[in-house]
């Protein structure tokens, strides 16, 4: 990752939701909706990476079927971990919340799914034009898998800490945050 990636990285998977926890009193689960679309789209384009390198479909489709279950894996280990912080926790009602949350009139999601696609999509033509092909693209597939198992053992020590201690809220922000963080820079 370059330097102006990694500073967009930050600014948008971590000041962004740095700010909105703390002036637009967003929760740590709403923070970590943003993450999970686009992890979720991260996979639909998948393919469309696959088909930038030059291995068998064989070997395209165990990448592909190994990061679904990984995705699928992190999809519940994020949810149990938010699960054991908050009992009471409506999953449907706070998607539908995040959905329709109306910032300047406008609810975000008729603008955020479009723009999380296309943002992924972007990534993909500027990474074309870059001749980022073949083996640069299985570095970036392995690198996002290394990337996941990581997450996976976050989430799932915070729900190892959450069953004996229970922790405020702004812990699990700040550490997935600093996770974040540490994930541009490794």
């Amino acid at each position: 990752m370059n330097r102006i990636e990694k500073i967009s990285s930050l600014l948008g998977d971590v000041a962004l939701p740095l700010f909105g926890y703390f002036f637009w009193n967003w929760n740590f689960y709403f923070i970590l909706l943003f993450f999970m679309l686009d992890q979720i789209s991260r996979m639909i384009f998948l393919p469309q990476r696959l088909k930038l390198t030059e291995i068998t479909i064989t070997e395209k489709n165990k990448i592909f079927f190994r990061q679904l279950a990984l995705l699928i894996i992190e999809l519940l280990v994020i949810h149990s971990a938010i699960f054991m912080y908050q009992k009471d926790i409506n999953f449907a009602q706070e998607f539908i919340s995040f959905l329709s949350y109306e910032d300047m009139g406008i609810a975000q999601g008729i603008i955020l799914l479009p723009l999380i696609v296309a943002s992924e999509w972007w990534r993909i033509k500027n990474e074309l034009k870059l001749g980022i092909v073949d083996g640069s693209q299985l570095h970036i597939m392995n690198l996002n898998k290394r990337n996941s198992f990581l997450r996976i053992g976050f989430f799932a020590l915070l729900v190892g800490f959450q069953s004996f201690i229970p922790l405020p809220e702004v812990v699990f922000v700040f550490s997935f945050l600093s996770l974040i963080t540490g994930l541009v820079f490794i």
